[in-house]
Order: C-alpha cells, then sequence, then structure tokens
C-alpha cells in the first residue's frame, strides 16, 4: 500500500507528460486525481494502525544487497501524521492551482513528482532509498519557483534554495557514506540499534563528531534553521501560492521529521554531548523568526518568518528531550515534548499552508500583499476575513485550536528540563502574538481603502477548498488526545532512546 501511495502521483505525472498541452482541463484532473488517490491510501492505512505498535505496513526488498541497499518503506507514529498532513495538503494545492492556464503541462507534471518525492521522504527507512526522495524533492520546488515564481526575484531566491538545499545534501551524504564504511548498514533501524548498543559511536572514534556535524547540518539547512535558513524567505516569497504551501507545509517538515527519524535514533549521544549550543541555535531561531517578522509589511514575507519561527519550536522540543539521564519527576518531560513536535508538525502544516492560500487570493483581488496598502478589508470580504482569523489565531496558540495543543506539549517538556531557555523562547509567542495581531488590525479592520469595497469575496469552491483546513484546526485543538493516541508509543520509544 506504501509504494501505491508514493507512485501514483508519479504515474500521474507520466500521463500528463502524455496528454496534449492545450488540454488543460484534463491536465488538472489528472493531477488531482493522483493525489486524491494517495489521500484515498493513507486515509486507509490511517484506519488499519495500530498506534501500540512500532513500524507497520513493511515493504521490504533487497535492491543492492551487496551494498545493503533494500527497497524498506514502513510508517510509525512519527512518520503517519506527516504523510496524512502531505496526502491532505497534495489535493488542496492542487485546487489551488485551479486557475493556472499558461504552461500548465510542466506545472501540474512537476507538482506531481513532487507528491511522490514528499511521500517517499516519509516513508523510507534505507538512506540510499531514502536520499533519492529526499533530493528528488528539491528538483522540482527549484523549477517551480525559477519558472512559476510570481516575482521578479524568482530565479535568485530559486538558485538560492537550491545551493543551500544541495549543500546541506552533500554534507548528509559525506556523513552517511563514513557510517556505511564503518558498520556496512543502511538500514536505519540497523543504524539506530547500533547506537543504542554503544558500538557506532565507539566504532567511529574520533570521527564520530564530524560525522555527526555533518548529518546534523543537512538537516538543519532542511528545516531551516538559524544561520542556514536565509534561503527560506525569499523562496517562500517568490514561489507561486500553492509552492509556497507546500515550502511550509510540508517540505519544512522533511527536516523535523529527518531529526526523529535520523538524528535521535541514531546520534543520540551526539544530541546528548550538544544540547546546549543546539537549544541556543534553536532559541535564536525562534526569537530571529519573531522579530524579523515584525519588521515586514509584504504579508508572504510576514508569514515566512512566522513560519522559521514556528519549526523553531519543533527544534526545541528535540533538543531538550535529549537531556539524558532524569530524576524520576522529570521522566515523562521528553516523551512529551516529541509528541508535541509530532503534532505542531501537522498543525502548523495545515495552518501555515491555509494562511499563504488566503494571501494568495487576497493578491490577486487587491493587487497587492502590502499590508500598508490594505485596510478595511472585513467588510468586503467577511468569509475571507473569518478564515484568515481562525487560522491566525491558531497560528498564536489560541486555545480549543490545533496550535495551541502542539506548543502546549512543546513548552510542558521545555520548561520542565529547560526552564531557562524556555522562559526566553516565550518572548517569541509574544512577538509572534504582536505582528500577527498588527496584520489582523490593519489588513481587515483598520481604515478601508478606496476601491476595495467592490472586491469579490470567497467564492463556493474556495471555502470547500479550506473548509478540510478548518475541520482539522478545531478537530486537532479539541481533541487531541485522538491525534497524539497514533504517536504515543513511538514518542516514548525515542524519549527513551535519548537516556
Amino acid at each position: 500500500m506504501i509504494s501505491f501511495i508514493t507512485f501514483v502521483p508519479l504515474l500521474a505525472a507520466v500521463l500528463i507528460l502524455l496528454t496534449p498541452s492545450g488540454q488543460v482541463r484534463i491536465l488538472r484532473f489528472i493531477a488531482l486525481l493522483g493525489s486524491l488517490v494517495s489521500l484515498v491510501g493513507v486515509l486507509s492505512l490511517l484506519i488499519g494502525f495500530d498506534s501500540s505498535a512500532g513500524l507497520q505496513f513493511v515493504e521490504k526488498v533487497a535492491w543492492i544487497p551487496g551494498l545493503g541497499v533494500n527497497y524498506f518503506v514502513a510508517v510509525d507514529g512519527v512518520s503517519l501524521l506527516v504523510l496524512l498532513l502531505t496526502a491532505l495538503l497534495a489535493p488542496v494545492t492542487v485546487i489551488a492551482s485551479w486557475d493556472r492556464e499558461e504552461r500548465a503541462k510542466p506545472y501540474f507534471f512537476l507538482l506531481s513528482v513532487q507528491f511522490t518525492a514528499l511521500f517517499g521522504a516519509f516513508t523510507a527507512l534505507n538512506f540510499f532509498h531514502w536520499f533519492i526522495f529526499w533530493e528528488a524533492a528539491l528538483v522540482p520546488a527549484f523549477f517551480l519557483i525559477k519558472l512559476f515564481g510570481c516575482g521578479a526575484d524568482r530565479h535568485r531566491a530559486a538558485l538560492s534554495f537550491f545551493l543551500f538545499t544541495a549543500l546541506g545534501s552533500v554534507l548528509l551524504l559525506l556523513g552517511f557514506v563514513a557510517l556505511f564504511l564503518q558498520t556496512g548498514v543502511l538500514d536505519f533501524p540497523a543504524l539506530a540499534e547500533l547506537a543504542r548498543a554503544g558500538s557506532l559511536p565507539a566504532g567511529l572514534g574520533s570521527l564520530y563528531p564530524w560525522v555527526f556535524l555533518a548529518v546534523i547540518i543537512g538537516l538543519w539547512v532542511k528545516v531551516p534553521l538559524f544561520p542556514l535558513h536565509l534561503w527560506q524567505p525569499a523562496a517562500y516569497v517568490e514561489a507561486p501560492t500553492a509552492v509556497s504551501m507546500i515550502l511550509t507545509g510540508v517540505m519544512s517538515k522533511m527536516g523535523v521529521y529527518a531529526f526523529l527519524r535520523i538524528m535521535i535514533p541514531i546520534f543520540p549521544q551526539g544530541l546528548r554531548a550538544y544540547q546546549e549550543p543546539l537549544l541556543v541555535l534553536a532559541l535564536v531561531t525562534i526569537l530571529w523568526g519573531a522579530f524579523l517578522a515584525l519588521r515586514q509589511s509584504d504579508l508572504k514575507r510576514i508569514l515566512a518568518y512566522s513560519s522559521l519561527n514556528h519549526v523553531a519550536y519543533c527544534a526545541l522540543g528535540i533538543f531538550v528531550a535529549s537531556a539524558g539521564t532524569l530524576p524520576a519527576n522529570l521522566a515523562e518531560a521528553p516523551a512529551l515534548a516529541i509528541q508535541g513536535v509530532t503534532l505542531q508538525m501537522f498543525a502548523h502544516g495545515v495552518t501555515a499552508a491555509g494562511l499563504f492560500y488566503l494571501v494568495g487570493l487576497l493578491e490577486n483581488r487587491c493587487g497587492t500583499r502590502n499590508v500598508n496598502e490594505l485596510g478595511g478589508l472585513g467588510k468586503a470580504m467577511p468569509r475571507l476575513t473569518a478564515f484568515f482569523f481562525l487560522l491566525t489565531f491558531c497560528s498564536l496558540g489560541l486555545p480549543f485550536l490545533a496550535g495551541f495543543a502542539a506548543e502546549f506539549l512543546i513548552f510542558s517538556g521545555s520548561f520542565a528540563l529547560a526552564p531557562g531557555i524556555t522562559a526566553i523562547a516565550v518572548i517569541g509567542l509574544l512577538v509572534t502574538a504582536v505582528f500577527l495581531l498588527t496584520v489582523l488590525q490593519k489588513v481587515f479592520t483598520g481604515p478601508e481603502q478606496s476601491g476595495w469595497s467592490d472586491l469579490s469575496d470567497l467564492s463556493g469552491p474556495q471555502i470547500a477548498t479550506l473548509a478540510p483546513i478548518l475541520v482539522l484546526v478545531f478537530w486537532v485543538g479539541l481533541a487531541p488526545a485522538h491525534w497524539l493516541s497514533f504517536s504515543d508509543a513511538t514518542s516514548l520509544l525515542l524519549a527513551n532512546l535519548l537516556r
């Protein structure tokens, strides 16, 4: 089933190539159908998932036996929610691109290839197999920004995105080549077992810190975190709306997911040894993103820095969980933080994607994203305003919305394990509230600009596109235990690996 989910969008991409360029409706339909079939497949995994078990729906076939390369895919409590996130946002991004007429064939082809790469990256458990998908996700995103971007700086943004992430991938590859030369193993679970037994760091000896550094930098770029985040704002701003939704909703979660899948199981000793500087860098990213967002006037740039700030909370949760041996009264804190991270990936993914979609709709109607040129839009577009307010409140962590449940868990674990760092990180929450509430005031409740009264509100199809996102925001916020149950066992296992 996992292979079916992964490669259906690729099949759709092949069909798109075989379809004449002038058949735009058919091109859209093929891309949408491929994404919907994958979504149905993921929902079937969700229904059959046993939250008390480990890896499930395993598919493992020897690929290059002499090099230890296997086609090895499965899901567990860490990967299931990000897989669901990807499957949910895939059709939403296709629908968000429904009006595209110019060069529709390459656009929907690249979009479908992107979906396959993302599904593969979240399910592969052999480094060789996983790295192919990790890199494959980079290529269509580069071309989607470069060829279909909406700004004058799209070429530079695409190049910066490619160079930063490619450099990170090179370091990641070098780190795993060193691991393979030492162990002859490429399967993530087998490497995790070697790390748990202590033979991995002992075998690498003095090389261990360098391998750890190479791998963590490779993942650091992808999240991204300070100071390797420089590609992110321009890429998010210059990308077309649907691609911005993928970048912030899913691709930023690839790095966080890889921390949970690779760094904690395979390098727990390194995370414990370098916990303090890692926590400081996560804290700097939280504050950097929040304060830079406060200084922006472009709505997409504000959301880009807000995304940087929110994803950094995931890094904070991961790094505080690596505290090592703890007294009995703090024993549950690492698992709480990791559960918060898994929920934050999902909650932030749907929320940020929805906000970028709304900003794209605003820009199409008003011709600008500058908050200083907008105002009083709440009267002209009450439905769009209501959606924007609700998703913004979720991003702020308002109770009974998805963001609150996720951030509450992260900060519960963090305050117990690193109270000083966490107290300072709260400043980021306060600054986030300031700039997001300022946006709401200026854009929707401020003085109405001339000419805005005739703007059209959300259409029926646009409301239908946003409705699933809003349902999930409330569902996760009102019943977080249901969603957390998927990752209970896996979060506890990861927390135990860090002790």
